[in-house]
């Protein structure tokens, strides 16, 4: 089985008369069976992990989806090309002249981000405001050339990108008789996207949220795994440290890989060399040193993974059902391909994966690449060597590295230099370590807020399990806005 982002969401039809589109740019978008070998795709080709609970407070407003003419290349004046891009709006509670929520997607299809808007569109009511979700180019259905090879792809970059939103703004307010201020949303990906965008075009937004957003580029980021340490209980960390030395211990020797072999269902016999033990480490660690990443209510993932891993003395076939929880259910007598090559290199050559489209990203401008080292987490060592490699076997490209001191130095990093900013990030989240999780000093605007939970745990659907800080957050966010748009 293989592990996408596959959420579905009904559109329904809006009616208000202000959403008078202009024909020239806008119109209206019109495993079967069993494997018994199961490919695993890995997580750290996304920042995403689960999509969290229904946003039920949100029913009964209507969603419409429009395509907009977009330009190809924002920065090359002699490509007259265009390609159609992807947005879907929600007016039940505009009122004109009201402000413009502009929600910019990430790193997959619109529609995966409807459990991450529930924030913005239940306070459209509030503020008389439009909700509008732009899908972000080479993800989902808005693709500036034919597939994703490496060729296509130079066209997919986080400059591209503000420049569509840019581009569709400054469009989208000739349709209307009354404009008013837009305030740009993000998660994640999206969410550092937004605040660069209120960095880089300030005359067009009035300011941005910015949750989760990570605005460093990090080619080491051994924080993904290290955070584990600290979101887990002492209980549960001492555990997967003692588990981890039994997993070493056992792939030392024929009997031991022969026993892990069976443990974790693998489809071959895992091998004695320490370097096809990659992938296999890497799958068996990110089921576990990636639940904390989505820890909110009323899931509460870490919380899971750790009572599976301490559920009996079998700390190896613990471990196993935490594979299996993590990785989703799978056929009867499936079998786990831990095969690097296989199961995740040979797949993302392939020109018409869009598994493709973010990985070329982390490999151009971002890195993310999530290694570990002694010291570092309680995980096995999985040098940083090994992933960077992946870029160059994946898109052909000899010595492919990600520019990650140019992306710093054309966002700022740490530094990013802004104002009406806002950054909401949760203690459990690795991404809150390449985040900014205090108010920046003056002059610059930009602020944030921390909260006892995980990634863009503020956007979602609220529940009864919510934290006092989680709350809280969302508060500063609804008070944020209303100091951005309110006389």
């Amino acid at each position: 089985m293989k592990m996408e982002m596959r959420w579905q969401f009904a559109v329904l039809a809006a009616a208000c008369m202000m959403l008078v589109v202009a024909e020239a740019a806008f119109s209206p978008a019109g495993e079967t069976g069993y494997q018994q070998r199961r490919p695993i795709v890995h997580r750290t080709t996304t920042v995403h992990r689960h999509a969290g609970p229904a946003p039920t407070e949100l029913k009964g407003l209507s969603q419409k989806v429009y395509q907009f003419t977009q330009k190809v290349d924002h920065f090359d004046p002699l490509n007259g090309k265009t390609y159609q891009q992807k947005y879907i709006v929600t007016d039940d509670n505009y009122v004109p002249g009201g402000p413009i929520f502009l929600f910019l997607g990430g790193e997959a299809p619109v529609e995966f981000f409807d459990f991450q808007t529930v924030l913005p569109r239940s306070l459209t009511k509030q503020f008389g405001a439009l909700y509008i979700a732009l899908e972000h180019r080479f993800y989902g259905v808005s693709m500036p050339a034919p597939d994703y090879s490496t060729a296509s792809l130079a066209l997919l970059s986080s400059r591209q990108a503000l420049a569509d939103a840019a581009n569709f703004l400054v469009s989208f307010n000739k349709t209307l008789t009354n404009p008013g201020p837009w305030v740009v949303w993000g998660c994640s990906y999206s969410g550092a996207l937004s605040a660069w965008f209120r960095a880089k075009y300030p005359n067009l937004v009035v300011g941005s949220v910015a949750p989760s957003g990570p605005v460093y580029a990090s080619l080491n980021f051994t924080q993904y795994y290290s955070v584990f340490s600290t979101a887990a209980s002492p209980q549960c960390v001492e555990t997967v440290k003692r588990a981890t030395a039994m997993l070493m211990a056992k792939l030392s020797t024929a009997d031991g890989r022969k026993e892990l072999t069976k443990t974790f269902d693998a489809c071959q016999e895992i091998s004695a060399s320490p370097q096809e033990h990659y992938y296999f480490l890497l799958t068996l660690t990110e089921a576990i040193g990636g639940s904390d990443q989505f820890q909110n209510p009323p899931a509460w993932p870490l919380n899971t993974t750790c009572n599976t891993m301490m559920q009996s003395g079998d700390l190896l076939a613990n471990w196993a059902q935490v594979v299996n929880q993590a990785n989703g259910p799978k056929a009867p007598n499936a079998c786990n391909d831990f095969n690097e090559e296989t199961s995740y290199l040979k797949p993302l050559r392939q020109p018409t994966s869009s598994d493709r489209s973010w990985l070329f990203q982390q490999c151009t401008e971002f890195g993310f690449f999530m290694p570990t080292y002694p010291g570092t987490s309680v995980f096995p060592l999985m040098d940083l060597e090994h992933q960077v490699k992946w870029c160059q076997n994946v898109f052909g490209v000899s010595g492919m590295t990600p520019n990650t001191e140019g992306t710093n130095a054309y966002y700022g990093g740490y530094d990013l230099r802004g104002s009406n900013i806002l950054f909401t990030n949760g203690d459990a989240d690795p991404w809150h370590t390449l985040s900014i999780t205090k108010d920046l000093p003056a002059p610059a605007g930009v602020r944030a807020v921390t909260y006892a939970a995980g990634h863009c745990a503020p956007l979602a659907q609220p529940t009864s399990q919510d934290p006092v800080s989680l709350q809280h957050a969302r508060v500063v966010v609804a008070n944020f806005i209303a100091s951005l748009v309110q006389p």
